[in-house]
C-alpha cells in the first residue's frame, strides 16, 4: 500500500525511493520487487533506488550493494555513531565527528563504490553544514549534499569558497591521522 501511495503521487515527478538501514542485498532485492510490481501493474515509471549507507558493515561492503542501487545516500549521523560507538543522543556525539578518520575512511569506501559502479553519492546528515567536516566531503568527492534549510545559505557560500584539489589534498592527509581532533586541527589550518 505504502508502494503504491508513493508511486500514485510521485506520478508525474522525478521519483527516487530510499531504503534506509539497509543491512543485506536481500532488502534492496525485496523491496526493488515490489516497486517493479507496484509500477508495472499500475502503468508508472520505475523509480530510481538508493540506500542509506547508514550501518558500519553497509559502508564497509559498499562495492557489493552499488550494482544492486542507483544512487547512495551516506547517513553520517548514525555512520558516525556506529563508528565511534556513540549513541546519537549522547551528548558527545555532533557533526564534525564526522571527521574522524575511520569514520572518514568509510565515507571514501562509499564514494569510491558509487564511483566504480557509476552511481552518484550523497550525504544527508547534519555533517555536511558543519565547516570542520564540508571540504572533507568535498575531497572525498561526495556528490550531493543534503543539509538543513537553515544552512543552506551558508553552506552554498562556503563551497564556492572551496578548491577542490586543496580539499582532495586535505581529506588524503585526514585519512592519515588518528583522531577527530587532529583532523580538525588539518581543517583549521590549511589553505582551502
Amino acid at each position: 500500500d505504502q508502494v503504491r501511495a508513493v508511486l500514485e503521487a510521485g506520478r508525474d515527478t522525478s521519483l527516487a525511493v530510499l531504503i534506509p538501514m539497509v543491512s543485506s542485498l536481500g532488502e534492496v532485492s525485496r523491496v526493488r520487487d515490489v516497486l517493479t510490481k507496484t509500477a508495472a501493474a499500475l502503468g508508472a515509471d520505475l523509480p530510481r533506488l538508493g540506500i542509506m549507507v547508514e550501518l558500519e558493515a553497509t559502508a564497509a561492503t559498499a562495492g557489493t550493494f552499488a550494482p544492486a542501487v542507483d544512487f547512495f545516500s551516506i547517513g553520517t549521523n548514525d555512520l558516525t555513531g556506529q563508528v565511534l560507538g556513540l549513541d546519537r543522543r549522547d551528548p558527545a556525539a555532533k557533526p564534525a565527528l564526522a571527521a574522524h578518520p575511520q569514520v572518514l575512511a568509510h565515507i571514501a569506501r562509499v564514494v569510491e563504490a558509487g564511483r566504480q559502479a557509476g552511481i552518484p553519492v550523497s550525504v544527508c546528515g547534519d555533517s555536511a553544514a558543519d565547516p570542520l567536516v564540508l571540504p572533507l566531503l568535498v575531497g572525498l568527492g561526495v556528490d550531493t549534499l543534503s543539509v538543513p534549510a537553515a544552512r543552506v545559505e551558508r553552506v552554498r557560500t562556503w563551497l564556492t569558497d572551496l578548491d577542490t584539489p586543496a580539499c582532495a589534498a586535505l581529506a588524503a592527509e585526514a585519512l592519515r591521522a588518528s583522531t577527530a581532533e587532529q583532523v580538525w586541527e588539518m581543517v583549521l589550518v590549511h589553505p582551502l
